[in-house]
Parts: C-alpha cells; sequence; structure tokens
C-alpha cells in the first residue's frame, strides 16, 4: 500500500525525526535489509536471536530479560519485546515487509520508498497504517472487549479528539468517558467497578497511550496509592500541535 506524500506536508520534519515509533521502525527495516532473516515457523515472528540485534541497534534499547529477586526471566517471544513487536506489526499490516512463516522477511518496494523518505513522510505512513489497517485491540488484548470494536470506533475517536484544543491539559477520566458514551465500547464482566475500570484501561492503551507513542499528546501521570506504596495513574493531557497536525492530515 503506498503512501501519499501530500498528507505529511503539514509535520514538522525536526519533531517527525525524534519520534521513538519512527526510529523504532526505520532500525527495523534496515536490519531485515541488511541481513537474511527467516520468519519462525509457527508465527513467522523474528528469531529470538533477531530481535536481541535489532534491539541493540534501537536508541534507547529496551530490557529484554529481568531480574527479580534471584531470578532472571529471559525473552522468550517478539511479542515481550514489545517497541520491535509494534513496529513489526506496522510493517507488515502497511505493506512495508513482506514473507512471514519459515520465509526470509524483505522490504517490499514500498519499504524501500519508506526507508528513502523524510521524517514527516515516515511517522505519517506508520500513524495512518495504525489508524486505518491495524487491529486496535493488540494495544489492549484482553478478552472483555469481546472480538471486535463497535462499528465507527476510529472514526468517532478522531472527530471527537479534533474538536479539542491544543496545547491545553485535559482530564483523562472525562475523555474516557466521553470516549465510552460515543463510541458504545462495554465490557463483558458483570462487575460494574471492573468494568469502570478496564474500559478505561482500553481507551489509555489503544488511544491516548499510542498517540502519545507518535507524539500526539502529551500525558501527565499522578501518584495513586495501592497498598502500601503507589502506582502512576493517567490524569492528563494534552494534544501537541504535532498531533494536531496529524490527526487533521487522517481527514
Amino acid at each position: 500500500m503506498a503512501h501519499d506524500k501530500g498528507a505529511a506536508k503539514n509535520l514538522d520534519v525536526v519533531t517527525a525525526e525524534q519520534i521513538l515509533v519512527r526510529r523504532d521502525a526505520v532500525t527495523l527495516l534496515q536490519y531485515l535489509r541488511d541481513h537474511s532473516v527467516i520468519g519462525t515457523q509457527a508465527t513467522g515472528n523474528l528469531p529470538l536471536q533477531a530481535i536481541r540485534e535489532i534491539n541493540a541497534r534501537l536508541v534507547p534499547p529496551m530490557i529484554l530479560d529481568e531480574q527479580i529477586g534471584d531470578k532472571i526471566f529471559h525473552l522468550r517471544s517478539e511479542e515481550q519485546a514489545g517497541r520491535i513487536y509494534f513496529s513489526h506489526i506496522l510493517a507488515d499490516v502497511g505493506g512495508l515487509i513482506r514473507g512471514g512463516r519459515a520465509r526470509r522477511l524483505r522490504l517490499t518496494r514500498n519499504g524501500e520508498q519508506f526507508l528513502a523518505g523524510d521524517a514527516a513522510y515516515q511517522v505519517w505512513t506508520l500513524f495512518d497504517t495504525w489508524w486505518h489497517r491495524v487491529n486496535w485491540m493488540i494495544a489492549y488484548p484482553y478478552t472483555g472487549l469481546g472480538k471486535a470494536l463497535p462499528s465507527g470506533f476510529s472514526s468517532r475517536v478522531l472527530q471527537h479528539l479534533k474538536r479539542l484544543p491544543v496545547d491545553e491539559r485535559l482530564p483523562f477520566v472525562t475523555f474516557a468517558d466521553q470516549m465510552i458514551a460515543e463510541t458504545g465500547l462495554t465490557w463483558g464482566s458483570a462487575d460494574p467497578t471492573f468494568h469502570h475500570i478496564a474500559l478505561h484501561g482500553a481507551v489509555h492503551r489503544m488511544v491516548i497511550g499510542i498517540l502519545a507513542d507518535f507524539g500526539a499528546v502529551k500525558e501527565y501521570y499522578r501518584d495513586k496509592p495501592l497498598g502500601k506504596g503507589t502506582i502512576k495513574e493517567l490524569a492528563e493531557f494534552r494534544i501537541t500541535p504535532f498531533g494536531r497536525a496529524l490527526l487533521e492530515a487522517l481527514g
């Protein structure tokens, strides 16, 4: 799928160059261009050696092995390497690569065009792919959402986001409640308390969290008491000028 370079004309190139999603995707594609990588036989995912080598090229790299107490938990699958997994999905669904199960992963003509483009075009290509072609439920893969999001979910989210002011801090809870009501998003649970928490988590992960990854919003967290300690809870967000340009480019 070729992407219209004209749609990226209003995006700031300097800002686009710093977007982590773009840098990760470029690193992945460059690695696949320069190395012979065979997708795993079961899923077509990247083999562990390739994941580790790609991760070493990321800036900053991820922590792939976690030590808890005396035990070290080693990377076991691509899904556990979140940023690489996300880049792989965008590249695959966006037609930037071909190959898969027991087949070499190669760049397509669109993938070569992507690497040859400027940063604004690259961010736009990935963002447009996410918005229109990827199943958003990969960002919140829990069975309570059912088999699919409500019809027109992404369109309603876009319409609402485009009505919001730029560079103004907005309460996340208010936004989440509005999105739940406007889109008909539901959760399959008899517990109304958990229902509310789960749906807020879905809006956070599928909408605000992804937009933050693309530099479209800035998130603001607060400490929430939990047991004897605290956890970070999303309190507010603001749409950035770069984010407004991205959203407007979607049409």
